[in-house]
């Protein structure tokens, strides 16, 4: 299915692009989502809750975020072992962040915002 097949608008004039089934996203385990060629999205499940940061690890600018070591709240990057925050995409360990994603699920899909 296309990017532009999938858009909607939900609340608040926010427009959301489905990106996946809310069972295919589960608790200490990536999910990648890619909306177009600029925004390679990582979802995770925290505490029931799904949450989208880059897949992009701006140590080296690899898509590998999705598959790092999940420890409650944090994501660790496969290849370079520095830390995120799920929730709020700050790197623990120092450097540069992870950006965040606005995520929802509705009706057994999960959506994330469009990016401007």
């Amino acid at each position: 299915m296309s990017l532009t097949s999938r858009r909607r608008i939900v609340e608040n004039m926010t427009e959301y692009v489905e990106v996946c089934r809310s069972i295919d996203v589960v608790e200490r385990r990536g999910y990648r989502a890619e909306l177009d060629i600029e925004h390679d999205i990582a979802l995770f499940r925290v505490g029931g809750v799904v949450y989208g940061v880059t897949n992009i690890c701006p140590h080296k600018r690899e898509a590998l975020i999705y598959d790092g070591f999940v420890d409650r709240a944090t994501v660790t990057c496969p290849a370079h072992a520095w830390r995120f925050e799920i929730c709020t995409g700050r790197n623990v360990s120092g450097g540069g962040g992870l950006r965040t994603y606005s995520v929802i699920e509705r009706d057994g899909f999960v959506w994330v915002s469009v990016p401007e």
